[in-house]
């Protein structure tokens, strides 16, 4: 009985670390005026992304500063702006593996030097969806709620390790077509040297000959 409850116990551990676990917290941070921050994530493709920001109030009698979002994708196609922005919510689905850029500028003058406080919440994967919709379109209960998402991350950990592998093997094969350049651009090289000096000896030889100095 107690080797049951302590089963109980570890399964409810592995349930919070695979379930609970979130590789994403919001943020807080002050912008200066006429400044830009920008954040940066490595995302692999089919992933789901969203997030939720928000601008402080700019307190009674201060100058206006207006702040800008822009969020690009690794082709830097603007996937969603806003000027002037006070605070909502921006959601896509990557379409290729990359970095995906959230920026956020400051458009205040810079004489002022006056800051804005800008909260982010950026979350993506399985912890960027809506399991509340999933429990009532499927009847779940709270067990199975836990083991979906439990099998979707480890389908999101199996999709990222193979996005991965699928990068390293474009690199090394980039490096390989790179030292194959190399070593072809060396051949030609030692043949374009040795042509020149068979060329130039032989033209040294003709003139030697010709004017008698050999």
């Amino acid at each position: 009985f107690g080797m049951v409850r302590r089963g109980e116990r570890l399964l409810a551990a592995v349930l919070v670390l695979l379930v609970g676990w979130s590789g994403v917290e919001a943020i807080s941070f002050d912008l200066a005026s006429s400044k830009v921050k920008c954040f940066s994530e490595d995302l692999a493709d089919n992933t789901l992304v969203v997030g939720d920001y928000a601008m402080e109030p700019i307190p009674e009698g201060q100058n206006r500063m207006p702040v800008d979002i822009q969020v690009t994708d690794p082709l830097e196609k603007v996937l969603y702006s806003l000027e002037d922005a006070k605070e909502g919510k921006f959601a896509f689905t990557t379409s290729l593996q990359g970095d995906y850029i959230v920026c956020f500028h400051n458009k205040g003058l810079p004489e002022l030097k006056t800051v804005r406080r800008v909260k982010l919440d950026m979350k993506h994967g399985i912890d960027a969806q809506d399991y509340s919709k999933v429990i009532k379109a499927d009847h779940l209960t709270g067990v199975q709620t836990s083991l979906r998402k439990i099998e979707d991350r480890v389908e999101q950990i199996r999709h990222e390790f193979q996005a991965q592998k699928d990068r390293e093997k474009e690199l090394r094969d980039l490096s390989e077509q790179t030292c194959e350049r190399i070593v072809y651009f060396a051949i030609f090289t030692i043949t374009v040297l040795a042509a020149t000096g068979a060329v130039e000896t032989h033209w040294l030889f003709n003139y030697f000959k010709v004017n008698k100095y050999i």
